[in-house]
């Protein structure tokens, strides 16, 4: 059995300290990345893959000014960035949503995880337990501790054709995702294990927790890639991919 239908959704994008993409680059110049959520229709219905950015993002680039992170990392999103108006345009309201797999709870991946308060949450143990209490580590609304959490170790098969794997390293316990689709085959969702091909495939360091688990989490899908060959590798934040439409209303 394989999924449907995947849809990549943009949901707003960020600038991020070029030293944060590239850690051989210097301090000082700001580049755009894109923020993306995934959804996927199953026979099981409809879940959905990370969920963008805060609601307290939209129109405030300002939000991080007078902060530490100022100059570093500047939000860019528009109502219509929203978790809730990204899924009205696909046909969905957030009440359909059977599951959501976080990635890990940073600011651009679980930001609306508080409009799923009745749906299972998918989350690694080192990821929950890094974060939950950690005001440093992302906004409350990434960090809610009355969701409906579920809480997995390691590799886990959710339904059929949606496989989540542990990529430790960006974050405590990050994960990413192989999508099996009707239409595609296996396609390798790297979230955070890598931001962009360049990091992937040229073992350039970035922002991480800890880059040794970063980069052995990045040999061990360059494994799999191997086994399974992957007719699509989505990374977490290439800007050269997603100028290359295969957004919403495409699908995989």
């Amino acid at each position: 059995m394989t999924v449907k239908k995947l849809y990549i959704l943009s949901v707003g994008s960020c600038e991020l300290d070029q030293s944060a993409v590239n850690r051989n680059l210097p301090p000082g110049k700001l580049v755009n990345m894109p923020v993306w959520s995934f959804l996927l229709e199953t026979d099981d219905g409809p879940i959905l893959i990370d969920t963008g950015m805060p609601d307290s993002f939209v129109n405030n680039p300002d939000y991080y000014k007078g902060t530490k992170r100022e100059g570093r990392l500047v939000p860019h999103m528009l109502e219509s960035d929203t978790m809730v108006n990204v899924l009205k345009r696909v046909g969905y309201r957030t009440d359909d949503i059977k599951a959501v797999i976080s990635s890990h709870l940073h600011l651009d991946h679980a930001g609306g995880n508080g409009h799923f308060r009745n749906t299972p949450i998918i989350i690694q143990r080192a990821e929950f337990d890094t974060a939950m209490n950690n005001e440093d580590y992302s906004p409350i609304e990434c960090r809610l501790p009355d969701l409906q959490y579920q809480i997995i170790d390691g590799d886990y098969d959710l339904v059929p054709g949606v496989k989540i794997l542990s990529t430790p390293g960006h974050s405590p316990g990050h994960q990413s995702v192989i999508v099996t689709t009707e239409k595609s085959g296996p396609v390798l969702l790297t979230l955070d294990g890598a931001y962009t091909k360049h990091n992937f495939e040229n073992n350039l360091p970035f922002l991480s927790f800890d880059p040794e688990m970063a980069a052995k989490s990045i040999g061990h899908l360059k494994e799999l890639i191997q086994e399974i060959h992957p007719k699509v590798i989505f990374f977490g934040h290439d800007n050269n991919q997603a100028s290359k439409g295969r957004t919403f209303p495409d699908f995989l």
